[in-house]
């Protein structure tokens, strides 16, 4: 009797499994539609929100980045963790199109994607099963730089997240040679070409020509609330743009944002006051 039943325990445990394995492919098939039309009313969203941006953006086609006037970050201010002075001189480097930047990362700071994401959280006896949404501002900004990008025939000045092999610092252009090559047909930004770099923005000289390290103005590394600054991305970009430094700038949101102000219960440092007795 014992053969039959491990038998059918072996049965029902593998049905189970298939059943949990279709429910999960459901779940995911039904956030992925989620998500991309999520993603296709953004893009609406942006062509009217930006669209004298992007009309500005397509007069000035033929003129060279580094000719506008450009502005370096905010280090008076700190999160925390003396980043002001580890980084400051790529919170310094003054980019061009920084408003327009600015404009963009704070939108995606106030109003972002969000996913679902199901979490298992264990209670004496059971588990509960639970799902918590997951705000993605840094793929909210690459979305509306990617969608500027294409209304501009992809001869904007602001690449989203362009791909460059970590070896050889070969930029993966896409057609037209302009455009970044994506490996998904609907995430434009995941998965990536195995051995790559992706920098968030990388703002080029030339907007009719690829996006190729010589052609880099400087690749900007931005970071949201609660995302820290890590030494070793920031000495990977600064490797990808030949070991140039002056290449590769940090911009924090908001605190390196145009008309940013720290709210009155901070100190120009970032940290709350002390008090004293």
């Amino acid at each position: 009797m014992a053969a039959p039943a491990a038998a059918a325990a072996l049965v029902w445990g593998y049905r189970a499994y298939r059943a949990y394995a279709a429910h999960e492919a459901a779940q995911t098939t039904i956030e992925a539609a989620e998500t991309l039309a999520q993603i296709n009313d953004r893009k609406k969203e942006v062509q009217a929100i930006l669209k004298d941006v992007i009309q500005n953006m397509k007069d000035e086609i033929d003129v060279k980045s580094s000719t506008f006037v450009r502005t370096g970050g905010n280090t008076t201010v700190s999160r925390g963790r003396s980043e002001n002075v580890t980084y400051r001189q790529y919170i310094e480097c003054k980019i061009p199109f920084r408003p327009v930047i600015s404009t963009v990362c704070q939108w995606a700071l106030k109003s972002p994607l969000t996913v679902p994401r199901r979490i298992r959280k264990k209670i004496p006896g059971d588990a509960i099963e639970t799902t918590i949404d997951i705000a993605l501002k840094q793929t909210t900004a690459s979305l509306v730089f990617e969608v500027v990008d294409d209304l501009l025939a992809w001869q904007s000045p602001l690449k989203a997240e362009p791909n460059y092999d970590k070896a050889s610092r070969v930029a993966i252009l896409g057609d037209p040679t302009t455009r970044p090559k994506r490996i998904s047909e609907f995430f434009p930004f995941w998965p990536r070409p195995k051995g790559s770099l992706a920098p968030d923005l990388v703002i080029v000289e030339y907007r009719q020509q690829p996006f190729d390290v010589e052609n880099v103005f400087a690749a900007v590394e931005i970071k949201f609330p609660n995302d820290w600054v890590k030494r070793d991305q920031i000495e990977d970009y600064v490797a990808l743009m030949g070991s140039n430094n002056r290449k590769v700038a940090l911009l924090r949101v908001p605190e390196d944002c145009p008309g940013y102000k720290p709210s009155a219960g901070k100190s120009r440092h970032g940290s709350p006051p002390r008090r004293t007795r």
